[in-house]
C-alpha cells in the first residue's frame, strides 16, 4: 500500500460513498428531480479528481488514471454530450470503479 496510509484511507471512504451514491442515482433510488444530474457530476468530479491526486502521490498509477478518466467523463464544467443511456452507463462504470478501488486498496 502507500506510504501515507491515512490520506489513502480517507479518500477510500469518500470513494465508497461515491460508489453507493452513483449506483443509487443511476437506478433511480435517489430521485433525479431532487438530486439532478449536475449534482451527481459535481460530486463525481470532486471525488475522482482528489482521488487521482492522492493516488498519483502514492504511486498507484492505474487507479490514478482511472479516477482521472472518470473525472473527465463526468465533469460538469465541460460536460461530454452524453445521451441518457450513455450517462447511465457512465454512472454505473464510475460506481463500479470506485467500489473496486475501495476493495483493492483498503
Amino acid at each position: 500500500m502507500a506510504k501515507n496510509a491515512s490520506s489513502s484511507k480517507g479518500i477510500l471512504i469518500a470513494l465508497a460513498l461515491l460508489s453507493a451514491f452513483l449506483f443509487l442515482h443511476a437506478f433511480g433510488v435517489i430521485p433525479i428531480e431532487k438530486v439532478g444530474n449536475d449534482v451527481a457530476r459535481w460530486i463525481s468530479l470532486v471525488t475522482f479528481a482528489i482521488s487521482a491526486i492522492v493516488f498519483a502521490k502514492d504511486g498507484l498509477a492505474i487507479w490514478c488514471g482511472g479516477c482521472a478518466a472518470l473525472a473527465v467523463t463526468l465533469n460538469p464544467i465541460y460536460p461530454l454530450t452524453l445521451d441518457p443511456n450513455a450517462f447511465f452507463i457512465a454512472k454505473i462504470i464510475g460506481g463500479a470503479f470506485a467500489g473496486a478501488t475501495v476493495v483493492r486498496n483498503w
